[in-house]
């Protein structure tokens, strides 16, 4: 129960719960960082910036005494003087002060080791000259911070108070803040790793569902599928791997389909001929004309067979040819469409239908010309095969800066609504009866689309039933590999 509540919880993308576990850490580990090194940088500047008002009001103090008060070892020294002022001072800092005059000499030292001395550093000569001096650390433990002292008419320094304060208290906190960052970088890390484990035994585990279910299928149930579940990539591989599966099954459905297809094309014309020559063999004395007729119908049945190989065989043989096998090479498309045309025209003569051709501008291609021709040669006479006597095919030619189109019209019956996404398919009929009656097989559109697509290029049509159709070819100009 707890594993199920889990993976509910955790049903999102694996990949996107390890990244989002591992931006927490960092996250979390990189702003307690920068926590504690902003607390070291501004704790220092607060430091600082109380030891110098310390400083100025010790300052103010040798300015209205004097620095003969504040000299250590001095005549004028008496018990209470104003030397504890700065030891005390010294005491409160937790570490040394200093007071030097105008001539860089150490007039008090609260550690007593260089009074009389002279301390010429930089940071003293800056000082006195008034520049700016920022605090500095000594060591881990210490600051320094230097403090001028003004004279109270000109505002020009006349001494220095350098005091090394202590960084116990602040070393301190800072300690136990890295402490307490490393504990929670620990807690952090086994909190990752902990739900990576359960992640991980959750994936295990849907890998296991899935090999029994893949095992299952392999052993030949195709029809139950992967069930879809945990997280997002086992939701996306089943689904993918159904959708497989349902092309599979709509594959093998269609080839169940075209064989019974293909069965019922051939038998039909095998039938006829059998009765056909059943009726010669049972008749005795036949008279010739009847005999001749008999003859000519089978010579027509065995035609129609042979025409349904053909296509058969041509369709096989583009479904399995690669795109090396195309013939390709520059082809003008209007002299081509004028071959066909030429061809087609003493056939819908025999109708009086009109076959006109515009060509809008000269188009060259890159083509498969045998291919092409075929399958602009199928929708042409389709266009005349199922046109009204004394109709009209319009076949028109344009292009642009990438493709060629060739639209045609034609007068005919047109097509159901319901009808005009499959006759595209393989022995596919809009009217049963009509097809046979003009000789068609049912596999010339599907010729057809297979030649276009092997140019990468479409074909859509657009009819009405009772007021014609229109076929639009789309070809690139170039063919692409």
């Amino acid at each position: 129960m707890f594993m199920k509540r889990l993976q509910r919880y955790l049903s999102f993308s694996y990949l996107t719960g390890a990244l989002f576990l591992v931006f927490v850490l960092l996250f979390l580990w990189i702003g307690f960082g920068q926590l504690v090194a902003d607390y070291e940088t501004k704790s220092l500047e607060q430091r600082s910036a109380s030891v110098e008002r310390q400083c100025n009001v010790l300052a103010n103090r040798v300015v209205e005494g004097g620095f003969a008060s504040y000299t250590m070892g001095s005549k004028e020294e008496t018990e209470g003087s104003r030397i504890e002022e700065t030891t005390q001072l010294a005491n409160d800092l937790g570490g040394r002060v200093l007071i030097i005059d105008s001539h860089f000499k150490i007039l008090t030292d609260t550690y007593n080791r260089n009074c009389g001395k002279y301390l010429v550093t930089s940071e003293t000569v800056n000082a006195l000259k008034g520049d700016p001096v920022p605090y500095r650390k000594i060591g881990e433990n210490y600051i320094q911070v230097i403090t001028r002292i003004n004279d109270e008419k000109s505002g020009e320094p006349i001494g220095l108070i350098l005091a090394a304060a202590s960084l116990y208290d602040r070393n301190s906190l800072l300690g136990h803040l890295r402490v307490q960052r490393a504990t929670l970088t620990g807690i952090f890390f086994l909190i990752t790793a902990v739900i990576s484990l359960l992640i991980i035994v959750i994936m295990l585990r849907n890998f296991q569902r899935m090999q029994i279910q893949l095992n299952s299928i392999a052993a030949g149930h195709q029809e139950r599928g992967l069930s879809r579940g945990g997280f997002r990539e086992f939701y996306r591989m089943s689904g993918a791997i159904n959708r497989i599966l349902n092309r599979y099954s709509e594959l093998e459905n269609s080839r169940q389909e075209f064989v019974s297809n293909v069965s019922h094309e051939l038998k039909t014309p095998l039938t006829s001929m059998k009765i056909l020559a059943d009726s010669l063999i049972g008749q005795q004395g036949v008279p010739e004309e009847l005999y001749q007729e008999f003859i000519v119908d089978i010579s027509n049945e065995t035609v129609r067979a042979n025409q349904i190989i053909q296509d058969l065989l041509y369709l096989v043989k583009m479904d399995g040819t690669n795109q090396a096998a195309m013939n390709v090479k520059p082809t003008n498309i209007n002299e081509l469409l004028e071959v066909l045309l030429k061809r087609i025209s003493p056939i819908a003569a025999k109708r009086d239908i009109t076959i006109h051709l515009e060509t809008i501008r000269e188009v060259v291609a890159e083509v498969d010309e045998v291919k092409l021709a075929l399958a602009c040669n199928n929708l042409i006479e389709n266009a005349v095969k199922y046109n009204k006597d004394g109709g009209r095919v319009d076949v028109s030619l344009n292009a642009d800066h990438k493709f060629f189109y060739i639209r045609i019209k034609d007068t005919g019956c047109g097509i159901p609504e319901d009808s005009q996404q499959q006759i595209f398919e393989r022995f596919y009929r809009v009217d049963k009866a009509r097809s046979r009656e003009t000789g068609g097989t049912g596999l010339g559109l599907a010729i057809t689309r297979k030649v276009l697509l092997m140019h990468k290029g479409s074909i859509k049509v657009h009819s009405q039933e009772g007021n014609g159709s229109t076929f639009i070819v789309r070809v690139p100009l170039n063919y692409i590999e």
